[in-house]
Order: C-alpha cells, then structure tokens, then sequence
C-alpha cells in the first residue's frame, strides 16, 4: 500500500496533515460503502499466537527462541557460510488442529540467517537463506541451546539476530494459541488492488480514513492461518509466489522480536504443500517501515 502511493502520488504518502490538491472527484458515498462492506466481510480463522511465559519449554509447544529440537547424532543447521542458524521460533502443529491442512504431530522449526537482513532475499523470497522444517518429536532427539551469538570468524554480521530479547533468545517463550477469527488487513493484494482502483478515480480521502481506523483496529500479533500483513507491498504481486495463499506463520514486532524498524516477517506457503506436508518451498520476507 505504501509502495503504491507513494508510485501514485510521487514521495511521501499524503497525510490528513497536509492534504494534496487533486482535480479528481471524491468518491462517491456508494462505492466507499461497497468497498466497506466488501472488507469487512473478509475474515477467515487463525491461531493466534501470545507470548505466555508460564508455559514451560519442551520440544513440544509452540515458542520464541529458546532451545532447538535436534535429531539424535544432528549437528545445529548452518548456512551456506557455516554460520549458525538462528533458531526464531517453532509451531507445535496439534497448535493448528482447528484450521486443518496442517502436519497431524511434530513441530514445525523456523531458523534464518544471521546476516544484515537476517536471511532475507527481497528479491527471490523463496531463495532466502533460512530453513523451514517438520521434525518428528517421537524419534530420538533432545533440546539443544542457540549457539552464542557472537562473530564468527570474521565474517561481517555473522552476529546478527532479530531477537530484541536475548533472554528470550536462549531460554525461550512459550506462545498460547488461540482460534480467533482474523480480518483482511489493507497490505493484502486482494484489498490493495480494490483501492488502486478508487485511488485512480477519485479522491479518496474518505477511504484513507476508513482504512486509517481499521489497521488501528487490527492488534500486532504473531498468528498462523489468516491474512497476513505487510508494511510495503504484499511479495504476491510477484507472480512467482501469486499463490502462496497460506500464513504458516506471522512473527510481529514486539518485546521479544524486531524486525527492522517495528516491521512484520512472513513466511508463506501454498494450502496444496502444506496439505502434503511439503516445507521445501516456502517464501520468507520480512519489511518495514
């Protein structure tokens, strides 16, 4: 949305503060309800994921950071480098039960990169140096510690994390789930392209403020399932990842992580994969503002 407005317009996206002269006509009340009722009819479920520290931190439950769950005989994962991964998050997939299309049992494990971008790829999200796994918990295995998070050999930024807790980084937190209902957020492509299509008409600076008060509606949260959120341009505007219609998960910013300047990580997938148990492509990205 920003990205697009900023393409529109030319600089900085307009604020209430100081309005920009437009020859376009408002939008008509009409259209401005029918896109409202439109947005808001677009829900869909979602685990919500809260930070709850007096859960306790096993290989089963999903978390933030802490100990990793490795096979028996497996060293820690690294990157192309041989730097250690960065061991962010994982999802116990009896989590997800309720949304269905989910693995049965084990966890899903989440690492990226420990680099300036923390992985990241902007250009190929599917590229990114990170890895997505399922680990099957019944086999044998134990809960390893986050190696330290220091410089390795030299290499620039190889101490890189997006934890802002380092606490949380080694010891973990636990993440309480909760089926709720998620609404469409305004960054999603679905909605982005509906209000290309008024801003190119008229002046909508009704819509602005409809769209103003909901995203001010919508609390920052980590969650799987629902819509995810972007604070620049949804990655599905690329045609390559047009149908990673599915959030495996949504890690926000907040105490424990930070993305860039308070922005969201992504990682997506397709329904048809995950229903296949396939993580071997999966679109990672992260922005912010």
């Amino acid at each position: 949305m920003i990205g697009f407005l900023q393409r529109l317009f030319g600089g900085e996206r307009p604020s209430a503060a100081a309005p920009r002269r437009t020859t376009k006509p408002p939008l008509p009340e009409a259209e401005l309800e029918t896109f409202k009722t439109w947005f808001l009819q677009q829900t869909c479920p979602a685990i919500a994921l809260t930070p709850d520290a007096s859960l306790p931190i096993a290989a089963t439950g999903s978390r933030l950071g802490g100990p990793a769950w490795l096979a028996a005989g497996e060293d820690w994962p690294r990157d192309r480098r041989g730097v250690p991964l960065e061991f962010i998050a994982q999802l116990d997939c009896t989590d997800c039960r309720e949304l269905g299309g989910y693995p049965d049992t084990g966890i899903i494990q989440f690492f990226v990169a420990r680099n300036d971008l923390y992985g990241a790829d902007f250009d190929d999200p599917a590229g990114a140096a990170m890895l997505v796994r399922r680990c099957d918990i019944a086999a044998a295995g134990a809960l390893v510690s986050p190696p330290p998070l220091a410089l390795v050999a030299g290499l620039e930024c190889s101490d890189c994390s997006p934890f802002e807790n380092l606490a949380v980084r080694a010891t973990g937190i636990g993440l309480r789930p909760t089926l709720i209902t998620d609404r469409i957020d305004r960054t999603v492509m679905a909605a982005e392209q509906r209000v290309m299509g008024l801003y190119e008409r008229y002046d909508a600076t009704a819509l602005e403020g409809f769209l103003r008060s909901e995203a001010k509606a919508r609390p920052p949260r980590h969650h799987s399932g629902g819509y995810p959120v972007f604070t620049q341009d949804d990655v599905r505007f690329r045609p390559a990842f047009a149908d990673f219609d599915h959030v495996l998960l949504r890690l926000t910013s907040d105490t424990y992580l930070m993305w860039g300047d308070a922005g969201e990580c992504l990682f997506l997938i397709r329904s048809e994969d995950l229903a296949r148990g396939d993580l071997s492509r999966v679109a990672y990205s992260w922005d912010c503002y």
